[in-house]
């Protein structure tokens, strides 16, 4: 898998499937290349980088801003797209369910049909989130834990 940021002249070139854009507000350009496919995508903060994360053979979830998209590379099919309220922090898999983490709120995610399962709001910015025998512990800016339930 091969990640890379290009030109926004490069990305109007690239005859590539668009994951996600923003055309108003997209300043940082970028491809990413799986096993002999090409996608493209855009976004707007120029000092954080997508983060990328493969579920399963054949399905990779990417995020960055406000933006997430988990998709079949082999056929190019979106199985799930989101619009996040905050900002994109991380994704975690644990169990049979992928966590999507923003700033402040964490959305649980079927890993077999990526249909949502949850949500949980957030008191305050996330710092940590921990998976540990059967239980999930969040850690928010001035907050004690938080203990998640299933």
């Amino acid at each position: 898998m091969q990640v890379r940021k290009i030109s926004e002249k490069e990305f109007e070139k690239l005859s590539a499937p668009i994951l996600f854009e923003n055309k108003l507000t997209n300043r940082v350009f970028g491809q990413i290349s799986i096993e002999g496919h090409t996608y493209k995508f855009s976004w707007q903060s120029d000092e954080v980088n997508p983060v990328i994360l493969s579920i399963r053979h054949g399905i990779v979830l990417i995020g960055i801003d406000v933006s997430l998209v988990i998709f079949n590379y082999n056929t190019g099919k979106v199985l799930l797209e989101l619009s996040l309220d905050y900002f994109f922090f991380d994704a975690k898999i644990y169990d049979d369910f992928i966590f999507v983490i923003s700033e402040l709120e964490i959305i649980k995610i079927y890993s077999s049909t990526f249909e949502v399962a949850r949500k949980y709001g957030l008191p305050d910015f996330i710092e940590e989130i921990e998976f540990k025998h059967g239980r999930i512990e969040v850690k928010c800016a001035g907050q004690d834990p938080i203990i998640l339930d299933e």
